[in-house]
């Protein structure tokens, strides 16, 4: 197996740094320990730690947003809202230090790299916005859900995922995200929503 690029290693070792410490804690110095790079590697690589943050952050929501969107492509239509809900949850699981750096700083409005990180983030609300549409009955109702709303549902979806993560780990996906839907005043159709 090849070894990871030089700031793929940098990138993990910061989600792990910040996922331990929180990122404001972190410091460059832990970052090149835990990559076990030297700190010249690190800072040949990026300026500053906030360079590497804006990259975490944005690789995050890319990289989420990726394979939200092939769940919603995989299940178009009235099945959309649960399979890209699963495919969240999933994701959420199989790297629990980037869920719970991402979580940290999802709403946070106070650090530089936040312009950067919205047209990510907004990417993925998209996507949530278009399941959320698909998964309705065809009628006015769709042109009411708006990207607030698909921004109110990924921030229940992230809430549920956490509760799921740290207290409820036996928990099936399917559970949490029919917790999740059972949320929503929306008359939604497809697999996964309670009748």
């Amino acid at each position: 197996m090849a070894r990871p690029s030089t700031r793929q290693a940098i990138l993990a070792a910061a989600v792990t740094v910040a996922a331990r410490q929180g990122i404001s804690s972190a410091t460059m110095d832990a970052v090149a320990d835990e990559a076990g790079v030297a700190k010249g590697s690190l800072y040949y690589n990026y300026p500053n730690k906030d360079a590497i943050f804006e990259a975490v952050m944005r690789d995050g929501f890319e990289a989420l947003r990726v394979r939200v969107e092939a769940a919603r492509l995989e299940s178009p239509g009235p099945g959309a809202l649960a399979a890209v809900s699963e495919a969240t949850l999933e994701a959420l699981r199989e790297n629990t230090d980037r869920a719970k750096v991402m979580a940290a700083e999802l709403f946070r409005t106070d650090r530089p790299w936040n312009g950067a990180v919205a047209s990510a983030r907004a990417g993925l609300v998209e996507v949530y916005l278009v399941a959320l549409r698909d998964s309705l009955p065809a009628s006015e109702t769709r042109g009411a859900v708006t990207e607030m709303t698909a921004g109110a549902f990924m921030g229940a979806l992230v809430g549920a995922a956490l509760s799921w993560l740290v207290l409820h780990p036996e928990m099936e996906a399917t559970e949490v995200v029919a917790q999740v839907l059972a949320l929503t005043p929306l008359p939604l159709e497809g697999p996964g929503v309670a009748q």
